[in-house]
Order: structure tokens, then C-alpha cells, then sequence
């Protein structure tokens, strides 16, 4: 098929040095030709360069040109599906991040503007490309329409940015328009700050959606993929609702490729595709606009949100790249204009934003770095973007950065203190110590004396009897509201559980109120807030031997929290969860935090065994830091 070609018509500004091609962090970049690298510490962006001859991406007339990045590296880890031969994606780009506007594939979708008041030989406006000429048929986002004039690009480059600016000579009947986006990287995350105006003198309605090719390495799509939602959506076709068969070993042989489970969408197979899935907000949803996708055996995830609500997000998948694009909905009368940004996050496993140099340390390495830079913005000589680390970042090093700094300061991979720490260690009386000298617990029930102190797993522990003990903490409610949160111990059950046994618990008795982790009478570890519950799906914690347990909530957005949202972790390796009834999670503060009880003791429900080494955190541990609070109290 004859393919339009889009000639390169942009000016370019040089405003500071090429980077090399040979860099620190795992394989080279640039691997594309016709490309420029923009770098901030651990994190590289291959981003396609208009102005070079040999650049792909201003040779479509679907894709726009402006700032396409073609690949995404984080500390060596790749996150974008972009081959070098172009491979299974061709059509003037071959993955990445590229743009478009009005895809028209749906009834529902907007068409180019122009295109369906003309007849067949007219102009209409493709936004982002130029102004292309119509045929005699309804518009097809596959087809090469001629080139009446091709937008011109121009680009200032700099480390760690791009401007790229686009505008028209002339109109397609009145439709035109100007479009500038700042590329920006920041140590874990790309921002992209647009702006549209019309410059034409009819009104128009514009769709733009992203289409994120978004790839864990080599790995295919399939069981470790999932796209977490901070909503109860709805999706067009139907995503059925995962349950497991009640022999756990026929779930692979069993599970459909795509199952919804709570507010996630889980790959549960390996696949070579699956049909487009429509997603939708609730109609009063009114939180942020974003969702995260997660590989979770490399631990690697990303977070894309828009300032701009999303009408609906698309879902495309093969096997070798998931695709979740936000589709955006805007209308400029003539001469008005938009701001709008979309912000892409990268994290991998045990991976500190704040360390700015990118050798897996807090320490004077950094300090020494931010000094250079104190109170440099970009364009200054002092410039460093790596240690712009304040959240939100502010284009300036100041107190906020070395704030920030500080937090992590020499802690062992990013690992903060506990808000508590109950070692369990005490060999007599009645008060389990914390650590932290501020949440002292009480013992309850207990026989008086050295009797309840035993051998833990780390030097102490304390040995519940299953009927009526517990450790209370007085006047502390724990970690309460939607804010993230870990908790670790060492558990050891004295038989087989035939009902729940309370590990730690807190929270006030209503749905979504409280917060219990617990063994249930399956012998496994399970997460309830009341009227919703997660359940490890693999390793047994109620065998009689010595386990170490933690639960992380990491909502994938501030302010709102769910069950889908918590991890859980057995000796430290993070578990499969599939059965989750979900429910939000607003922990309240009328009772006090208990070990070995629920939120409300009675007369069941009581720890039968030895719990050691309880630590709080109110952050939301990484599977690194998991381990290594695993390891420091392990057995060798």
C-alpha cells in the first residue's frame, strides 16, 4: 500500500549539548535513528527528533511528530514496546508514547475537524499532523490522505526538557489551530504540559488520547499485567468478575484471559490478544483522573493521569504490549485555548526518587550534588533536574529538595522508621515495648508473671493462648483514613486454625472502618476492613511454622483507598490475590490498635500461637523493603 510521506519541515533551536549514546544505566540510548535523549538522573527518554532526516515520526499522517517518545528506561528497566525494525507496529512510528487526535474509530468518537462537512477532495484539520485532503468516504484513521500542508515543528532541546511548537500557514475552511507541549523528565516521571489553541475561525470539538505502548522488558502480556482504577468502573465489552475454583491447582487450566477482580483488570493468561475493552467512571466519580499498570513479578508499574477528566479509557493489548489510553474530549470556539497536562510515573522495585545520583544510597553523594545546584533553575549553568526531588517537583533546588532529601537520608534502600516498633522481646511484667518509646502496648488476660515471654523468632517473643489475650496499645487508633500504610510481624500458630486468628487490628466496627490482619481457617493470610477482604492465595501461614506476614496499602490515588489497593506478603514474597470483595478503605480511630485480637475482642477470633517483631509504617513499603525487614530477623 502507498504510504504517505510527511517531509520534515522543522526548526530547531540547540540549547544544550547532545548526551552520548553510551550510558550509565543498562542498555544504550539512543537505538532509534532520527532521535534525542532528555535524561534527569536514573531515568532516560528516547524521544523522536523532527528536525533529522532520518526520523520516522514526521512521515505519518496519523501520529503527530510532536514529542513522541519512542522509549522509557529506568534504571535499565525498559517500559515501552518500540523495536528498532519497527516490528509488529509500523505506520511512521514503532511504539512508545505516540500522539493522536480524533481516531474516529467509534460511533462515538469525533471525527478530524472539517472532515464531515467537506466533500471529497477538500482540506480537513488533523491536529497534530497539518491540514490533509479528504476522500469520498467516512473518515478512516488507517488511511494515508494527502498532504495539502504539513504543520510546521519547531523544537528547543535541553537535558532534561523539549518545547515543541506547531502551527499552520493556512486553514482547512476555516479550521486551524496552534499546539505546544513542554516534554519534561523528572527523575520517575515524564510530564507533558500542553497547549491548544484555536487559530482558525470556526469553533471544533477535538478528541486526543496517548497511545501507550507500554512493555515490562521482554516479557509477554499475561499473568503478572494488571491496570488498577481508583473507581468501580464499567466496561464495554463485559470484564467478568474472577472467581477462583475451590481446588486452587485447576486456576491456571480455568481462568479466562481477561478477569476484573475489584477495581483491577488481571491478564490471567498469556495472550496473543484480546478485543479493545471500553472503560467508564462512575458518573459522580470525581477524584483524580488516573490508573496504574503494574508487572508484578518485575515490581515494575506506572502511573498515567490527566488534568483533563477522561471521557473514557480504551484498553488494546497483544502480546507484547498492554495500551490503556485516556481519551480526553475538548472544544475551542475561535482563538481560545487550553492548558492540559498528562503525567506518566515509573517505579521499579526499591527504587528512591530522592536519590539523585542513582547509586542506590541517600548520603552525602546526593548532599553533595544538591549543593552544587542550590537554588539553580533550568537554563542555569547550576542546573541539576536530578535533584528536583519535592513532590510536586518545582523547577528550583531549594529547602523543599533538601527536606526531602532528609526523609531518606542513609535509610538501607529507602527504607523508613517505623511510626512502631513491638519487638516482643521483654521477659517479664505486663507491657510490650515499643521501640519507638511513643505506643507502649498493655498486656491483657495474660498470666501474670514470665509465663506469656518465650523464644521468638528474633530473640523474644510473646505466646497467646487463643481464648481471651491480647496487647492493647492505649490511646493510639493506629494508621487511620485512606493514607498508605505497611505492617510486618513474625507469627508462628500453635495448630491449625479451625476459625480467624487476629494478628493486629484496629479501626472502628463499621464497613470499611477497621483494619485486621488475620490467618483464616484456610491457614492462609487475609486482609478484611469490615465489609471487604483480600486473601494470599499461595503460601499457608497457619502450618505451625514460623512466618513472616506484612500487608501494604499503596493507594493508586491520594485520598481514595481500596482493597485491590493493599499487598500482601508471606516470608517475604509478594502473593497472588485473587479473591478480593472489594470496598473502600477509610480507617476509623475509636478503638485502639490490638495485637492478637480484633478491633473488638470477643469471644472468638483471639492469635493461638507466638507473635514476634511487630513493626507500623505509615508508608507504603516496596516488596524491597519487605524483604529486607524479612531478612534482618530471619533464620540463616
Amino acid at each position: 500500500m502507498h504510504r504517505a510521506t510527511l517531509p520534515c519541515r522543522a526548526i530547531v533551536l540547540l540549547a544544550a549539548t547532545v548526551l552520548p549514546a553510551s550510558l550509565a544505566f543498562g542498555q544504550s540510548l539512543p537505538v532509534h535513528a532520527g532521535t534525542r535523549v532528555l535524561r534527569s538522573g536514573p531515568l532516560i527518554v528516547e524521544v523522536g527528533a523532527p528536525e533529522s532526516a532520518e526520523c520516522r515520526w514526521n512521515r505519518g499522517v496519523r501520529f503527530s511528530p510532536v514529542a513522541n517518545v519512542l522509549r522509557v528506561q529506568l534504571h535499565g528497566r525498559e517500559f515501552a514496546y518500540s523495536p528498532v525494525s519497527g516490528g509488529a507496529v509500523d505506520s511512521g512510528f514503532t511504539g512508545g508514547l505516540p500522539m493522536e487526535f480524533d481516531i474516529g474509530q467509534e460511533a462515538f468518537q469525533p471525527d478530524p475537524p472539517g472532515y464531515n462537512e467537506g466533500r471529497a477532495g477538500d482540506p480537513f484539520l488533523k491536529i497534530g499532523v497539518g491540514i490533509l485532503q479528504r476522500d469520498g468516504s467516512a473518515y478512516s484513521f488507517s488511511k494515508d490522505y494527502p498532504i495539502i500542508e504539513a504543520a510546521q515543528t519547531t523544537v528547543v532541546w535541553h537535558e532534561d526538557r523539549a518545547r515543541f511548537v506547531q502551527t499552520l500557514a493556512g486553514t482547512a475552511n476555516g479550521y486551524a489551530c496552534r499546539l505546544q507541549e513542554d516534554l519534561i523528565v523528572k527523575n520517575d516521571r515524564i510530564i507533558m504540559k500542553y497547549v491548544l489553541r484555536n487559530t482558525g475561525t470556526e469553533s471544533f470539538t477535538t478528541e486526543q488520547y496517548i497511545h501507550n505502548f507500554l512493555s515490562f522488558g521482554d516479557t509477554p502480556v499475561g499473568p503478572d499485567v494488571r491496570i488498577a482504577f481508583p473507581y468501580e468502573f464499567t466496561t464495554s465489552p463485559a470484564v467478568n468478575p474472577w472467581t477462583p475454583p475451590t481446588r486452587r491447582r485447576l486456576a491456571p487450566a480455568v481462568a479466562p484471559d481477561v478477569a476484573r477482580i475489584g477495581n483491577t483488570i488481571y491478564y490471567m493468561q498469556t495472550i496473543s490478544s484480546v478485543p479493545k475493552i471500553w472503560v467508564y467512571k462512575p458518573e459522580d466519580y470525581r477524584g483524580p483522573d488516573l490508573f496504574a499498570v503494574e508487572h508484578t513479578k518485575t515490581e515494575q508499574r506506572v502511573m498515567i493521569s490527566s488534568s483533563v477528566p477522561a471521557v473514557y479509557v480504551g484498553i488494546w493489548t497483544t502480546n507484547y504490549q498492554v495500551s490503556p489510553e485516556q481519551f480526553i474530549l475538548i472544544t475551542l470556539a475561535p482563538g481560545e485555548e487550553i492548558e492540559f497536562t498528562r503525567t506518566y510515573v515509573f517505579s521499579i522495585d526499591g527504587f528512591v526518587r530522592e536519590d539523585c545520583t542513582a547509586d542506590a544510597a541517600v548520603d552525602t553523594n546526593d548532599l553533595s550534588v544538591m549543593a552544587s545546584a542550590w537554588l539553580s533553575e533550568p537554563g542555569s549553568a547550576a542546573w541539576d533536574p536530578s535533584c528536583d526531588v519535592s513532590s510536586p517537583a518545582d523547577d528550583r533546588i531549594d529547602l523543599r529538595d533538601l527536606a526531602a532529601l532528609a526523609g531518606q537520608w542513609q535509610q538501607a534502600g529507602g527504607l523508613l522508621a517505623p511510626v512502631a516498633h513491638w519487638r516482643l522481646d521483654e521477659t517479664t511484667g505486663s507491657a510490650a515495648l515499643d521501640e519507638r518509646e511513643q505506643n507502649h502496648g498493655t498486656l491483657h488476660h495474660f498470666p501474670d508473671g514470665d509465663t506469656p515471654w518465650t523464644a521468638g523468632m528474633a530473640d523474644g517473643g510473646l505466646s497467646f493462648d487463643g481464648v481471651d489475650d491480647y496487647v492493647e496499645v492505649h490511646g493510639y487508633p493506629g494508621i487511620t483514613g485512606t493514607g498508605p500504610r505497611t505492617v510486618t510481624a513474625w507469627v508462628q500458630l500453635s495448630e491449625k486454625p479451625t476459625e480467624h486468628q487476629a494478628i493486629i487490628a484496629w479501626g472502628e466496627n463499621a464497613p470499611g472502618r477497621y483494619w485486621l490482619l488475620e490467618v483464616d481457617v484456610s491457614r492462609r493470610l487475609r486482609f478484611s476492613c469490615g465489609t471487604g477482604s483480600a486473601v494470599a492465595s499461595d503460601n499457608l501461614v497457619g502450618d505451625t511454622r514460623w512466618h513472616h506476614v506484612a500487608a501494604v496499602l499503596d493507594p493508586i490515588a491520594p485520598g481514595t483507598a481500596h482493597v485491590t489497593d493493599v499487598r500482601l506478603y508471606v516470608d517475604g514474597r509478594r502473593q497472588d490475590v485473587f479473591e478480593v470483595t472489594e470496598a473502600t478503605i477509610n480507617t476509623g480511630q475509636t478503638e485502639n490498635l490490638r495485637i492478637g485480637a480484633s478491633h473488638q475482642p470477643g469471644p472468638s477470633g483471639h492469635f493461638h500461637g507466638i507473635i514476634d517483631d511487630v513493626r507500623l509504617f505509615d508508608a507504603a513499603l516496596s516488596t524491597a523493603n519487605i524483604r529486607y525487614v524479612y531478612a534482618q530477623t530471619a533464620s540463616p
